[in-house]
């Protein structure tokens, strides 16, 4: 049963997080995308240069209060409704641990009845004598001498029983509660890798806003820039110095960044609603390179850091739990001692002439043959044994597999941004000299247009390369292990 539920919430988990995954993937590479398909459409020449820009829909979409990545976990942990339910099914684990430890505790019970009967019994010793002398035709002497009648059975009888059974030992007791332990503490593990699962996807999120705003950021330059552009091809073409084209072109790049900014409030307001619903509350990210989180460095292979996951450990506890199992079904043929003591009300009398007495009880019980039922038993706990195992080795090489990629695709980051900046700073330097050779007259707009489209192409590479690299490093923190050790240092 434990190992049924760490799979549904790791299935359930593991979907959350594709889906978390593949919007923030989607989220920053649209505007690139969008780049390079924007149509280039012509604006007429009177257009109003004093148009609403999309700034202030990506302002009105902030709501909440500013927090920190470690912050934003730490409220996921406590208020996610996921990690609620995966907290409540490790509790339903904890609770088979006292019903092993009921094999040591003692049984009592209590019972009462009255009983009211048509044929009361009664032994008259009297009557049987005179039955006697009547036979023989012996006259009766000294009546007088013989006991009053026996009451057996009378009218409305009233009968009460307390029991109290204390196991002296048993093979459940001796040989299931070290099982149901380690069966409680692989789900509660398994409840902390679904709450690491959430908590990376936490940090998807942010870090993916992070990005967004990066790209918000990129965006509003180039619509600086193009409107700047536009202003100059409207003075030249005032003074007969520039055509017409030049114009369109110009107000083209505006139409183009303003759609850009549109297009990243839209996917910001997105990634803000998924991130309440994760966190539990509005919140709004802190601007990039201020999450507050230390995410250390990368760890050799040698130390086997996803031995560390909540999988692996968990799984493990699973394996040791069969084979604690599989220990009592080879054990489950000694037999069960217990000691009885049994406490007796009887409102007849009897023979006793009492109307409470007491047993005390040594009761041994010997299993000798269950319909082969232990048997059967013992042959599931060694198939649900070898599935354990099973499910053991394929966590540990999942886990490992997980680290592995996270690693690599951690340095691979790395290297994109180092390349990414590189080619944001010579992107920029690129236009300062089309602009200066502009102002000088010795090349034309479309070679002028074409740097500012470079530049912010190149600060957009930027700007999701530096989110990459952050998203990078949570996932190797989670496939070590570390994302809730991070909320619990804080």
């Amino acid at each position: 049963m434990k190992t049924s539920v760490i799979d549904s919430r790791g299935a359930h988990v593991a979907t959350h997080t594709r889906r978390v995954s593949l919007l923030v993937a989607t989220v920053m590479l649209a505007p690139l995308s969008a780049s390079a398909q924007a149509p280039a459409a012509a604006a007429p020449s009177q257009a109003p240069e004093s148009a609403v820009p999309p700034v202030a829909v990506v302002e009105a979409s902030a709501r909440g209060r500013q927090v920190a990545l470690k912050e934003a976990l730490a409220l996921s942990a406590k208020q996610s409704p996921d990690i609620a339910a995966a907290r409540a099914q490790a509790e339903l684990a904890r609770a088979s641990v006292g019903r092993a430890w009921a094999a040591w505790k003692p049984d009592i019970t209590a019972t009462g009845q009255i009983v009211h009967t048509s044929a009361p019994s009664s032994l008259d010793l009297g009557q049987f004598v005179g039955l006697v002398g009547q036979v023989y035709q012996i006259p009766p002497q000294n009546l007088g001498a013989l006991p009053p009648p026996v009451p057996i059975v009378g009218v409305n009888s009233r009968y009460a029983t307390l029991q109290i059974s204390q196991p002296l030992f048993t093979p459940q007791g001796a040989f299931l509660i070290g099982p149901a332990q380690a069966g409680s503490e692989a789900a509660a593990l398994g409840a902390q890798e679904a709450r690491e699962q959430v908590l990376l996807n936490v940090a998807r999120t942010y870090l993916g806003l992070q990005g967004v705003e990066q790209l918000i950021e990129a965006a509003r330059e180039a619509e600086a820039v193009a409107l700047k552009r536009e202003k100059d091809a409207r003075a030249q073409l005032e003074v007969g110095m520039a055509v017409e084209v030049s114009l369109l072109r110009a107000q083209t790049e505006t139409a183009q960044a303003r759609a850009q900014l549109a297009q990243l409030a839209g996917q910001r307001a997105q990634l803000l609603a998924m991130l309440e619903a994760l966190v539990g509350e509005p919140v709004t990210p802190l601007p990039a390179g201020a999450s507050g989180v230390e995410w250390g460095g990368v760890k050799d292979e040698q130390a086997q850091p996803w031995e560390q996951t909540y999988s692996v450990r968990s799984a493990t506890k699973a394996f040791e739990a069969a084979e604690g199992v599989l220990r009592y079904d080879r054990f489950a043929w000694l037999p069960s001692v217990a000691a009885v003591g049994k406490g007796n009300y009887n409102s007849n009398t009897g023979f006793s002439g009492q109307t409470t007495s007491y047993d005390l009880i040594l009761a041994v019980t010997v299993p000798l043959y269950d319909r082969g039922l232990r048997y059967a038993a013992k042959r599931e706990d060694e198939a649900k044994l070898a599935q354990a195992k099973a499910q053991l080795d394929g966590s540990r090489a999942k886990a490992r597999a997980t680290w592995v990629a996270a690693r690599a695709n951690l340095e691979a980051a790395q290297a994109a941004l180092t390349q990414a900046e590189a080619q944001a700073q010579l992107a920029a330097r690129a236009q300062k000299q089309v602009e200066a050779s502009a102002r000088a007259g010795v090349v034309t707009n479309l070679e002028l247009s074409d740097a500012d489209s470079r530049r912010f192409l190149a600060a957009s590479a930027a700007a999701q390369s530096r989110a990459a690299v952050d998203i990078r490093r949570a996932e190797l923190a989670a496939a070590e292990g570390q994302l809730a050790a991070l909320v619990q240092a804080e």
